[in-house]
């Protein structure tokens, strides 16, 4: 089967045409087809799945013109996903052939352009190790491009091809299973390893609920970026203070004073206040006090903070003090402040700013964070 050939010496493609105009070119007795392998004629057909293709009328006996080995449903895939490009506006090209900047050659199932985005979907039919396929990916990144891939489904009881090396999802190795229940008259290909957000806007860990999506539509949402790669951690954290307004024991003036540093992760893109990191200033590092002063302390109309010397504690520690006159302002005083304050308009939460990210502990010992690893998701709209 080719889903290209020679018009009047002018190439065409079948998924160009809705089902009423491939009929009409069938019955065009005027035009003629070669096949764009051979130039031999060619004759126009449609499978029993709905493929529209091209055929020899009489295959050449000293010429290979074979599709490959490829089944009528990786066939019928193929069609379908191009056909969709087409439909939404991308160059589609099918076996296209190309070299990467390493002289690796590889050719593309399906090959669409737009603009000056490349993009490659392999419809992988036979198995195919998570190890080769990060290899092909490399390839294809090495030649500008971005690649796909569509993993043929096993059986009824295991719908979803996403197993063993496949479950480490990332963006770069974009990895989603097609299937199709045959017992089922007129169901479509479904797409698997999609996510759509959960019911309950306030979950953070587990927020997602996988689904299926048609053939078609996965497509269409996937090159429209409606579906979307959402790491499970952020590569930062949000470092933000709640202050409180006071009036300085000493003075009697109004003065800001930080009650309290807190911070915010994400995770899968929503960042949440992440009460486990919650400090006062006086467990601050001093690089945490650095980055405090030097971005909210003039902003926000506080003292910087500094190390200060209580009578009532016996030692120094890192306080507020009034920016009139000076005195440090004592830690249970703030502490206390705050906690009465809390729910009072009065507690005011500032903007936040990137730091590093911070260490996730389990059992007291940090662990080491995986960044690259994620979902896909479907935008809600």
């Amino acid at each position: 089967m080719a889903f290209v050939c020679l018009k009047d010496d002018k190439a065409i493609y079948s998924f160009h045409y809705a089902l009423k105009d491939w009929i009409a070119l069938k019955e065009d007795k005027h035009a003629s087809f070669k096949m764009s392998c051979c130039h031999t004629p060619a004759i126009l057909k449609t499978s029993k799945l709905g493929t529209q293709f091209f055929s020899h009328k009489a295959k050449p006996k000293d010429t290979d013109c074979s599709s490959g080995g490829e089944t009528a449903e990786h066939i019928h895939i193929k069609y379908l996903v191009s056909k969709t490009l087409f439909e939404c506006g991308w160059d589609v090209q099918v076996e296209k052939r190309g070299v990467s900047s390493k002289g690796e050659e590889w050719i593309a199932d399906i090959y669409a352009t737009k603009g000056k985005a490349k993009i490659a979907i392999e419809v992988q039919w036979s198995p195919q190790a998570f190890i080769e396929t990060k290899r092909r990916q490399q390839v294809y990144k090495d030649s500008g491009v971005r690649g796909l891939w569509l993993l043929r489904s096993g059986s009824i009881k295991d719908r979803n091809a996403i197993t063993c090396d496949y479950l480490y999802k990332t963006k770069e190795v974009p990895v989603f299973s097609v299937y199709k229940n045959k017992k089922e008259a007129g169901s479509s290909y479904k797409v698997f390893n999609v996510n759509q957000e959960g019911a309950e806007e306030s979950l953070t860990h587990d927020r997602f609920e996988p689904i299926a999506l048609d053939l078609e539509d996965f497509i269409s949402k996937m090159m429209s970026s409606q579906i979307k790669f959402y790491a499970k951690y952020s590569p930062t954290s949000e470092l933000f203070l709640k202050i409180i307004e006071q009036t300085c024991w000493a003075c009697k003036r109004d003065i800001n004073v930080v009650a309290l540093v807190g911070y915010k992760n994400a995770n899968y893109g929503v960042p949440y206040e992440d009460c486990r990191y919650a400090e006062h200033i006086t467990d601050c590092s001093d690089r945490t006090i650095r980055v405090i002063n030097e971005n909210f302390a003039q902003t926000y109309g506080f003292a910087p903070l500094k190390s200060m010397y209580s009578k009532t504690m016996g030692g120094r520690f890192m306080s507020n003090s009034c920016p009139h006159c000076g005195v440090l302002m004592g830690k249970f005083f703030i502490s206390q402040a705050f906690i009465d304050a809390r729910y009072d308009e009065c507690v005011v939460e500032t903007h936040s700013i990137h730091i590093p990210r911070l260490p996730i502990e389990i059992n007291g010992k940090e662990v080491e964070i995986d960044f690259e690893r994620g979902e896909w998701v479907m935008i809600n709209e």
